[in-house]
């Protein structure tokens, strides 16, 4: 994925910036030393395998910046080192930030498929539920609060059925996975999303009760 990345990017830069880049390389490297005079863009346009005009568009932007300069009738010399490391600087730092917002895109295009899977998941366990019985299915879902008591303890070894009647039948949790069908000795941590069914109108307040207080001990 990276390397077709890489490509892509690649492809992406105009032809003229690759070579007043290339240039401006060569200068910065001393196999064009200042005062030096180019060859014509016909001679350079050949030895890139581009048009004249294509490289007109390449020894603009470097004599834009100063680092070449044109004398009519005459050509385009090297005109500084120093504004050649300078292009460099600039140019490096604008695809470094290009980079980084290509990055984030990719990972927001990422999250916005895994949520897209994950909505999709949970719509086929609905489904599941409620053509596997004749019985009214209540289909809801619980954060595991932060700091809970059930931080780190299993399924169960909370009771969590016994406690709650309600069944746990996919947990999201921090990394935003999806994980299906989790059985009594799956640990549950605090951020997790508990997908879970019950069968009366109370089973949501009695799962978020217990996921925040526990069992209330009650005295006769």
């Amino acid at each position: 994925m990276e390397e077709n990345y890489i490509m892509a990017k690649e492809r992406s830069t105009p032809r003229y910036i690759k070579i007043a880049q290339d240039v401006c390389g060569k200068i910065l490297t001393g196999e064009y030393p200042e005062g030096t005079l180019l060859k014509g863009r016909s001679i350079l346009g050949a030895a890139y395998g581009v048009s004249p005009e294509t490289v007109r568009k390449a020894l603009n932007i470097l004599e834009k910046d100063k680092v070449v300069s044109s004398k009519r009738g005459v050509g385009v010399f090297v005109d500084s080192v120093l504004h050649a490391q300078e292009f460099a600087n600039k140019w490096k730092a604008e695809t470094q930030i290009k980079d980084k917002y290509a990055t984030l895109e990719q990972l927001l295009n990422q999250q916005k498929e895994l949520q897209s899977k994950i909505i999709t998941a949970i719509d086929d366990m609905k489904d599941s539920f409620t053509y596997q019985t004749t019985e009214a299915v209540k289909f809801s879902e619980a954060e595991v609060p932060q700091n809970s008591w059930i931080n780190g303890k299993t399924i169960g070894e909370v009771y969590f059925w016994n406690y709650t009647e309600a069944t746990i039948v996919a947990v999201i949790g921090a990394d935003n996975i999806c994980r299906q069908s989790v059985g009594p000795d799956f640990a549950l941590h605090s951020g997790d999303r508990l997908i879970f069914v019950g069968k009366d109108s109370l089973t949501f307040d009695r799962v978020l009760s217990f996921l925040t207080y526990g069992v209330l001990n009650q005295e006769n």
